[in-house]
């Protein structure tokens, strides 16, 4: 299979999560992220791990989104319950799991949660409370969509990037 570059990425979404340690507690954060556009469509700091809330993740920005002609998603056991096959069924797509193929495009969503955890978590010290630190989190969310510039893109935004995609500029 060829090389993947910015040119020629499938159009996609992937659905995966990362696991956030931080004081002594263990947080998921779960995406769908755009792979064209890198943007990250939705994003939910879940603690704990919760299937409904993880299927309404995709219902959440399929609702906003439109649906999506492919979705990659990750290997967890949460990405295959019963809530998040009928969100699947009611996107009207059937996913794949990230670990088929010989190409695989987990790369992507891997290197966003990489930066999130060194910009958002090392870099800015969220204060000692749960709700300071989910929203820091948030926070770094909307940096990264709307204000972040990406080597990748061509020193673009994810945002301005999506909007040239989808025709919303």
């Amino acid at each position: 299979m060829a090389k993947l570059k910015q040119d020629n990425l499938p159009d996609c979404w992937i659905f995966d999560r990362a696991i956030l340690k931080w004081q002594r507690k263990t947080f998921v954060i779960v995406g769908v992220m755009d792979l064209q556009s890198r943007k990250l469509l939705a994003a939910d700091v879940l603690h704990p791990l919760d299937p409904q809330k993880v299927a309404n993740l995709l219902t959440t920005a399929v609702t906003k989104f439109g649906n999506p002609l492919a979705l990659v998603v990750g290997i967890d056991k949460v990405f295959q319950t019963p809530l998040a096959k009928a969100a699947y069924e009611a996107a009207e797509v059937q996913p794949v799991d990230l670990r088929h193929g010989k190409v695989s495009v987990s790369i992507f969503i891997r290197s966003l949660w990489r930066s999130l955890e060194w910009e958002a978590i090392h870099c800015r010290q969220p204060a000692p409370s749960e709700e300071s630190f989910r929203q820091l989190i948030l926070d770094w969310v909307t940096y990264y969509n709307v204000e972040r510039f990406h080597q990748a893109l061509g020193y673009d935004k994810p945002d301005r990037r999506w909007a040239t995609l989808h025709g919303e500029i």
